[in-house]
């Protein structure tokens, strides 16, 4: 374990995550059914406000639908527009915040986004240009962040801290996973971004419904991407 990868564990440890979890492959793991059912069990029953405020984040939309039992979960427009829904973290969960939990709590939709967007800010805040790895995938330079806290993705809602991050300089943004970013060069072939955006979402059962981003010029914006259709397979390698 390098230097970079202790800081991320010890972030996932005072954030609570260092719980069981089950590997995918791929470098993907989730927590266990068991795991997720002790931290459920853990909220207060009558999920004030006043104790989950400091673990509401925002969370971007996945591509597999909630389950019906969730009910109708609140979400909220927000640059650069992005439908984003609202989770309590929970450690190795997010509980979605739906409306009629929204509707319950003493505070406007604009009071729940600006605690949100300050609750992760917080988070972030530990989180720096060293904790980049550099790897080239299919010869293509990329930059790659993973926080251990379980929300790296939702940066592309604070532009300020991911310029803090990233650097200044143009690049294309993917965001396929809930604690992934990569950066790509501007310039990357548009195909062979939409292939891996495909291809890293997939290997994740809560994947994003997001395409690119570019920033450039201390702003970001989306993009779309084309279909790059199936049938490769992810070979990374370290630079």
């Amino acid at each position: 374990m390098d230097e970079r990868e202790r800081r991320r564990a010890s972030r996932r440890r005072r954030a609570g995550k260092d719980y069981p979890a089950e590997d995918l492959g791929n470098g993907v793991e989730v927590a266990t059914a068991e795991a997720v059912m002790r931290a459920v069990g853990s909220l207060p029953r009558d999920l004030d406000w006043e104790e989950l405020a400091p673990s509401v984040i925002p969370v971007l939309p996945r591509r597999r639908p909630m389950p019906p039992a969730s009910g109708e979960p609140f979400r909220v427009t927000l640059p650069p527009g992005i439908a984003t829904g609202f989770g309590i973290d929970i450690g190795p969960a997010f509980l979605m915040v739906g409306t009629q939990l929204m509707s319950g709590w003493p505070m406007k939709p604009a009071d729940l986004v600006a605690r949100a967007l300050a609750n992760l800010g917080d988070r972030m805040r530990v989180v720096r240009a060293r904790d980049l790895a550099g790897i080239e995938i299919e010869g293509v330079p990329a930059r790659v962040l993973q926080t251990g806290l379980g929300c790296a993705s939702a940066l592309v809602l604070l532009p300020d801290e991911l310029l803090r991050i990233f650097g200044p300089r143009s690049q294309c943004l993917l965001a396929p996973m809930r604690d992934l970013v990569v950066s790509l060069p501007p310039d990357v072939d548009r195909v062979f971004a939409a292939w891996l955006n495909e291809e890293l979402a997939a290997m994740d059962p809560n994947g994003l419904a997001v395409e690119a981003f570019m920033l450039e010029h201390g702003r970001i914006r989306q993009e779309r991407l084309p279909w790059a259709g199936a049938g490769q397979t992810l070979t990374p390698a370290r630079a």
